[in-house]
């Protein structure tokens, strides 16, 4: 069961008339590149899979009550954002969600939650053990007894969508004045990574900005004030798309994508130095974010 991470409908976008896009790879120093179609790439085998049969929650659940849809909306505002027209507020917070999504649906976040997320679950449910009758199973006990699957499937469902639909980021995203820029024939093309979106800027600052390639020769962005866009803007194009795929190979965890192999490789080659270096676990995000509050 193939669950993708990144959006088949962003993707197709580098396909060329066979429905192939070109897959690249880092192994042992060498750069390797397949061609290959959106739904063979991009996905882990039952990477959102939930199973409580009690409660008619399937292994497909996750993707295709909630990442479905939401790529779904997502691919319909993004369309009316290249073509400049009107966003009304439902679709602006649907395209929202959809950027924020990015990042929660990463493989190593449901890594997360199925180890640590379900080890706090377990430490919340044994608090209230202690009130139960002599001789009583554990809650945790008798809910897998009674509800096989049901403390795994309502964990990661509720945390995943409420990270997705967190209020905060959500917000943040909604508030950006939202734009693009397609470039000549002719430039270099952009790469698209793993991780699609990349944010930089202090997200509460002005200088706070989103970009991420949607086609070869397209980015979009969204900017927190008119000086952060006005100095994008005024980037040469060529120094755009250098900084552009530099970001795109930072945030790879393993897989690039692009249009072209020759071109592609040779960018790939050239940023090296580039590969992974802003890659941050979700373990550590979320150490970090436990020890602040620690110190708060």
């Amino acid at each position: 069961m193939k669950h993708h991470y990144v959006p088949q409908f962003l993707l197709r976008r580098w396909c060329d008339e066979a429905g192939k896009l070109r897959s690249f790879k880092v192994l042992a120093d060498r750069v390797l590149c397949t061609a290959q179609a959106p739904k063979h790439t991009g996905y882990e085998n039952a990477l959102y899979a939930v199973v409580a049969n009690a409660l008619g929650i399937n292994e497909d659940h996750l993707e295709r009550k909630f990442f479905s849809p939401l790529d779904s909306n997502a691919a319909v505002v993004l369309g009316k954002i290249e073509r400049h027209e009107s966003i009304s507020p439902n679709e602006r917070i649907a395209w929202a969600f959809f950027l924020n999504s990015l990042r929660m649906r990463q493989p190593d976040v449901l890594a997360h939650l199925r180890t640590d997320g379900m080890k706090m679950l377990r430490q919340f449910l044994a608090m209230g053990d202690d009130a139960l009758p002599l001789g009583w199973p554990s809650t945790e006990r008798w809910l897998e007894a009674h509800h096989p699957g049901m403390m795994e499937a309502r964990g990661l469902i509720a945390w995943l969508t409420q990270m997705v639909l967190h209020d905060e980021m959500t917000k943040r995203f909604e508030s950006l004045d939202w734009w693009g820029i397609e470039f000549e024939p002719g430039m270099p093309k952009l790469l698209l990574s793993d991780l699609p979106i990349h944010w930089e800027g202090g997200v509460a600052t002005d200088k706070f900005f989103v970009q991420m390639p949607i086609a070869p020769n397209r980015v979009f962005f969204g900017t927190a004030s008119e000086q952060t866009e006005a100095h994008l803007l005024g980037l040469p194009r060529d120094e755009l798309v250098r900084r552009i795929n530099r970001s795109s190979l930072a945030s790879s965890t393993s897989r690039i994508w692009g249009a072209d192999e020759q071109e592609g490789r040779a960018i790939i080659e050239a940023n090296r130095d580039a590969l992974g270096a802003n890659v941050e676990t979700f373990d550590l995000i979320a150490a970090k974010f436990r020890a602040r509050r620690a110190n708060a």
